[in-house]
């Protein structure tokens, strides 16, 4: 995690607080991220999975997308 500047606003949940780099290895992120929306992406990535629709429309494949929308289309 490198910190990019001791104090800012986070560009996910834009709450002011220490925010670092976000990895270049996980596509499409904004940046920069506070600690608890760093750690988001990287358990995500590190589950090969997405933090939300957004990240997953920027990032995944046609065939990841399909399958990580599908269980929102079948809930009641």
């Amino acid at each position: 995690m490198k910190l990019i500047n001791v104090y800012g606003r986070c560009h996910r949940c834009q709450q002011p607080r220490a925010v670092f780099a976000a990895d270049a290895s996980w596509g499409q992120v904004p940046s920069p991220l506070c600690s608890p929306c760093w750690s988001k992406y990287a358990d995500a990535r590190a589950s090969r999975s997405y933090v939300d629709f957004n990240d997953a429309f920027d990032n995944a494949s046609d065939d990841e997308l399909g399958a990580w929308i599908a269980p929102a289309k079948e809930a009641p």
